[in-house]
């Protein structure tokens, strides 16, 4: 089913639970470590789980679907908290990917979507994970997620990618961006250890970041987005995962995975989006079977910082139309 809705959404108010710009701080998740299997050799990666509402035993609607939510790049769970809190009728697991936040590197391996697809099965083996659940990315998230479901023979109830990356980024209106961050990731491939991670980490760049991507004219959002950035954007473990994590960010769309995801799939969209167009949306829904496009209005590429309740919401119809058998 093609079935495609535009979001005009309320601004934030004081029941958008967890924005931190209502007063009302977010819930912290319970954090733990989880062992995976990663082509045979077990990993640690540390995860938070947000629990759904607490119902009695015998209550039928107890079974409600968890989502495993997978951050995008150069972030970590911190970047999730906001959505995962406003999540609230649903169990929400939000790892760090290895090499970010507190989950180390996978030795031996490039850390590129196969490593990340395989870190997100080991992840759902170990959670018991599988047919009622539902797995969901942001942005480079998006990429990993639908590398995994397209390669794996495990059952999800369905995909939920946000802000999906649906363009190639080296062609068109997005080339000139493209790149200048191009050039910036060669130049600290060229450096030795220090100064390469004293560039990636330097100051400039993460307000160049906020700059280029923050479309909010609350000044509360703003100011939360940019601490967040400040706080967690140069959490990455070293220089060479950050850069293949780069690299697997930027040579890969979702398009290259969609022939083979045949279980529904939400795309929810930014119409300020700014590094996927229109155009790169419409060919994705279209190249996708099972697929439902809302689009958020008024926002960019970080919703999950600036949007969070209104993504939740529509994440929300989703699953209730998936439980009354719409997919």
């Amino acid at each position: 089913m093609i079935d495609d809705h535009t979001a005009t959404p309320a601004p934030e108010a004081a029941d958008d639970g967890g924005t931190p710009w209502t007063g009302a701080p977010p819930r912290t998740g319970e954090p733990t470590t989880v062992t995976v299997d990663v082509d045979g050799r077990d990993h640690p990666v540390r995860l938070w789980r947000y629990a759904g509402p607490s119902r009695p035993a015998d209550d039928a609607s107890a079974a409600r679907r968890s989502l495993l939510l997978i951050h995008g790049f150069r972030g970590d769970h911190h970047g999730m908290m906001l959505l995962a809190d406003a999540l609230t009728d649903h169990e929400v697991l939000v790892p760090d990917l290895p090499g970010f936040g507190e989950t180390a590197p996978v030795p031996g391996r490039e850390h590129g979507l196969e490593t990340y697809a395989a870190v997100v099965e080991g992840l759902a083996a170990a959670l018991g994970l599988g047919a009622e659940d539902v797995l969901a990315g942001h942005s480079f998230g998006s990429l990993v997620v639908a590398a995994h479901a397209a390669r794996t023979s495990r059952s999800w109830a369905a995909l939920v990618l946000i802000c999906p990356i649906s363009d190639d980024i080296f062609s068109g209106s997005l080339l000139p961006g493209a790149l200048g961050v191009e050039a910036f990731y060669a130049g600290a491939r060229a450096l030795p250890e220090p100064a390469a991670l004293t560039l990636l980490r330097c100051r400039p760049i993460i307000e160049l970041t906020n700059l280029t991507m923050l479309t909010s004219s609350d000044a509360r959002i703003a100011a939360y987005v940019r601490d967040q950035h400040r706080r967690h954007f140069s959490g990455f473990s070293d220089r060479r995962t950050v850069d293949e994590a780069y690299r697997a960010s930027s040579r890969h769309t979702v398009l290259e995975f969609a022939e083979r995801l045949e279980l529904p799939v939400l795309l929810i969209g930014a119409s300020r989006d700014q590094i996927s167009t229109a155009q790169g949306r419409r060919r994705l829904r279209e190249a996708l079977p099972q697929a439902r496009l809302e689009v958020l209005r008024g926002v960019g590429h970080l919703i999950h910082y600036e949007k969070p309740a209104p993504a939740a919401r529509a994440i929300g119809r989703f699953l209730a139309d998936l439980d009354a058998g719409v997919f």
